[in-house]
């Protein structure tokens, strides 16, 4: 998990957790059904000390934007903020902040919501990127060109994994570099195992050591290959 700051996006976790929650009542267009499975999707990291906090108090501030904070949702999240579960992370003036920042979300929680809507699907755009999918078809891996930047070290190419599990789709990025996404290699050793190589002079922003979606865990192992 990347934390940048007190401020309750400023945190890879919940910002991971609006964006899919977000996704899922746009397609499903029902809150209940996306609470649902963003729960089951999320059930292993729900458990843990540092990121199951900040899934429910993420959770419940995107439902309160879209007007279906669910009554549950809203007590985890309050009594989270109340028992400090969150605060065991943070010290000295960040405390003093993250405390200050979650007691201004207690208020929003506890404030009468904006109307139900439901957010527009994002249209498609195409965007430079290689496709390999799993030997099951059950998986894709990605690596697609980012936004380009003058600056040489900045973030080129994201690898994003997808996997279909129980009738649904969904996954996360997984390998963020400076490299251009033509000098990524995805190769899966098997269906749930995915090798990613790129260029050992590459500037690495984020590497992850396994994706996980709805009961489903594809592991990854990296390879830095020499010019």
């Amino acid at each position: 998990m990347g934390t940048a700051g007190t401020a309750l996006y400023a945190d890879d976790t919940a910002c991971d957790v609006r964006d899919e929650f977000v996704h899922l009542l746009a397609n499903l267009r029902d809150a209940d059904r996306a609470t649902q499975m963003i729960v089951a999707n999320w059930r292993a990291q729900i458990d843990d000390v540092d990121d199951g906090p900040v899934f429910w108090l993420a959770l419940a501030e995107t439902q309160w934007k879209y007007g279906c904070l669910a009554q549950a949702v809203k007590a985890r999240a309050v009594a989270i903020i109340d028992g400090e579960a969150d605060l065991h992370r943070w010290t000295g003036t960040d405390l003093k902040r993250r405390r200050a920042s979650l007691a201004a979300l207690k208020v929003k929680l506890l404030s009468e919501q904006p109307t139900a809507r439901i957010p527009k699907k994002p249209k498609a755009v195409a965007v430079p990127s290689t496709k390999v999918p799993s030997s099951d078809g059950r998986a894709v891996a990605t690596a697609y060109a980012l936004a380009s930047s003058p600056n040489p070290n900045e973030p080129r190419t994201q690898v994003l994994v997808e996997m279909l599990s129980s009738g649904s789709r969904g996954g996360g990025g997984i390998f963020l570099a400076s490299c251009e996404y033509t000098e990524i290699e995805l190769d899966w050793i098997d269906s749930e195992t995915l090798r990613v190589s790129y260029p050992a002079d590459s500037l690495v922003h984020s590497k992850s050591e396994s994706s996980f979606y709805f009961g489903r865990t594809i592991r990854i192992v990296y390879r830095a290959r020499a010019a």
